[in-house]
């Protein structure tokens, strides 16, 4: 941008160059109206301005373009923690604890269906993640030194979530067929769950902490 103002300032300088040197050798120009001059000039000058102004108006439509990009890797978080919500709180209802109701079985297993459900949700939430965080490189946007941790930290966690979640799933779906027979190692996947959750939970707050600003850098 620095480079299209100096052209621009350059040429305003060499029109007046040029009308300053006109008047030195005027019989070289007999014949010619100092109208036409002024408006050649002018138009020169109308032209350059309009190219600088488009300069200007692409470089903000990529800026603004990059926040977008960046908002949109924000959201995909936002959802990713939203399914995990989601997931937590039909464990809780499921799995035994002290002063959990016990549901009947048919409860019980429509919630694990639904678990499923919600298992897609996240996974597609995760792709969301995957691509917003490819585009930031795309548009020339950074994460800051911490966030680029903490982003490999989500992502390691969601993938020891994927394992204990299914392997919980299976056993939440045996628990129920076998009276109860595997509880030990029904609550055993569920705290390693809400461990892997409460790791996850603790990475996202630093990022409602820090603020937007601080999270990205952008480039120029």
């Amino acid at each position: 941008m620095k480079y299209v103002i100096t052209v621009f300032v350059a040429s305003f300088f060499l029109a007046i160059a040029f009308c300053i040197g006109a008047t030195k050798f005027q019989g070289v120009f007999n014949g010619i109206k100092w109208t036409d001059i002024g408006s050649l000039v002018v138009t020169f000058l109308g032209f350059t301005f309009a190219f600088v102004t488009y300069f200007q108006w692409l470089k903000n439509k990529r800026k603004e373009d990059a926040y977008l990009v960046a908002k949109k890797y924000v959201a995909s978080i936002d959802e990713i923690e939203e399914q995990l919500h989601e997931l937590l709180y039909q464990y809780d209802h499921i799995c035994p604890a002290p002063g959990v109701f016990v549901e009947n079985n048919d409860v019980s297993l429509k919630r694990i269906e639904h678990l499923h459900n919600v298992w897609e949700y996240l996974y597609q939430a995760r792709r969301n993640l995957y691509k917003s965080h490819r585009e930031l490189a795309f548009w020339d946007v950074n994460l800051i030194s911490d966030f680029k941790d903490h982003h490999d930290e989500i992502n390691k966690s969601l993938d020891n979530i994927s394992v204990v979640s299914s392997a919980l799933n299976n056993q939440l779906f045996h628990f129920i067929k076998s009276e109860m027979k595997n509880m030990g190692e029904v609550i055993s996947h569920k705290k390693r769950f809400d461990e892997l959750f409460n790791k996850i939970h603790i990475v996202t707050q630093k990022r409602v902490e820090c603020g937007f600003k601080d999270m990205f850098k952008f480039g120029e």
